[in-house]
């Protein structure tokens, strides 16, 4: 039996880290979408400073996430999303 799962991680630099365990696990950086990023921004409810160029691709800056390949899209999909916080790790677990 496959289980399903989705962990977040607090991370200094997420779209880094993304890269990084998804070429360690094979897995993939899952896409951006720049239409609604766009939408968003043109409907007041984001600004530009909430999103970041990565690789050329319009992407939230906050987070990221990854997930196996053959999943992507999917709702019940494996996840792991790494999430901005300000602050360097000193004793909390950045795990969740």
């Amino acid at each position: 039996m496959a289980y399903s799962f989705q962990v977040v991680i607090d991370s200094r630099d997420p779209h880094a880290q993304a890269d990084w365990w998804a070429e360690t696990l094979g897995w993939t950086v899952e896409p951006s979408d720049e239409d609604f990023i766009r939408r968003m921004i043109a409907e007041g409810y984001a600004t530009e400073a909430e999103t970041t160029t990565h690789h050329g691709v319009l992407v939230w800056a906050s987070a990221q996430a990854i997930c196996p390949p053959d999943q992507v899209g999917d709702r019940g999909r494996q996840r792991f999303l790494f999430q901005a916080v300000p602050e360097d790790k000193t004793v909390k677990n950045r795990v969740h």
